[in-house]
């Protein structure tokens, strides 16, 4: 069981008073003040420094907040495996791209391999997915976007091509270079999602910017854009395995740019020393199987 002063400096952590974290927890103000200064003598730290009328985490601080968080989340396993001998449903989540681009053909073949487990899929952007990692409330997730590799534990589980798409034969289908696409409207995820980032990066090392389009339109449905795209409302970035329907029916073309074509892995990312390492381990095996089968059945 993790001790009350731990809890008491996560809540601290939260809401940064004194004041609301006794009011929250239902303790006095001077037991809140206590438990902080029992834990900074107990490690030798100072945990927080003072704003105004707010408690901010100093930069040692942040680090313990990450650590202590953890050990929340592990108490919480515990207990759980305390009551279930087994989980009681897979729980993860994945980024838009992959949740649309890649689960229609992966997550059938993974009800397969467990055909008696509960499976609850959660479609986030990266930071939401990486913050119920923490809590606990995934047991793994599925990102396609930039995340710290060296706070979580991870491993690709496939390689995904990112290229530039437009409607099959329409007029920007035989543009070759990335500024050429400057003429046209630009349809884009919406600003954090981890698609919309790797366009920016990529745009970055031309020294462009999607501002520097003709028109930006800013959607948060790959669905929408790529059928805007196909019915020649403009050029957009995305997965090729988002696109594949589309593709495979000659609506959508990949733009042949010779200056612009990526391959991004998606990763299977947890918690590093989790409880659940050794399944999440045997999960990330099976995505990675699945998905070579995927990408062997995909068109050249």
């Amino acid at each position: 069981m993790l001790e009350t002063k731990l809890y008491t400096f996560l809540k601290l952590a939260e809401c940064g008073s004194t004041t609301r974290c006794a009011e929250q927890l239902h303790i006095t103000q001077p037991a809140v003040s206590q438990h902080l200064k029992a834990l900074e003598a107990e490690y030798g730290l100072c945990l927080f420094a003072r704003e105004g009328r707010r408690l901010v985490l100093t930069p040692e601080g942040k680090r313990f907040y990450h650590l202590a968080r953890r050990l929340a989340t592990m108490d919480r396993q515990l207990r759980e495996l305390a009551v279930h001998a087994q989980p009681p449903a897979l729980r993860f989540g994945a980024t838009l791209s992959i949740s649309e681009g890649v689960m229609p053909s992966l997550l059938p073949a993974l009800a397969g391999r467990f055909p008696s487990l509960p499976i609850r899929l959660v479609t986030a952007n990266t930071a939401a997915l990486l913050e119920q990692l923490e809590n606990g409330a995934l047991d793994f997730a599925l990102i396609e976007g930039n995340f710290d590799r060296q706070r979580y534990a991870w491993r690709p589980f496939m390689q995904a091509r990112f290229l530039g798409l437009c409607r099959a034969g329409g007029p920007y289908s035989h543009f070759t270079r990335l500024e050429e696409c400057l003429t046209a409207p630009l349809l884009l995820r919406e600003r954090g999602s981890g698609s919309r980032d790797i366009f920016e990066s990529e745009c970055l090392a031309h020294n462009l910017h999607p501002g520097d389009f003709a028109c930006l339109h800013e959607i948060d449905s790959i669905p929408v854009i790529l059928q805007m795209a196909a019915q020649d409302r403009g050029v957009t970035f995305a997965y090729e395995c988002a696109a594949r329907p589309l593709l495979r029916a000659g609506l959508l073309q990949a733009i042949p740019l010779t200056d612009f074509g990526l391959v991004r892995p998606f990763c299977f990312v947890t918690l590093p020393n989790s409880l659940a390492a050794e399944r999440s381990a045997e999960l990330a095996a099976i995505l990675e199987q699945l998905a070579r089968g995927l990408s062997s059945a995909a068109p050249g």
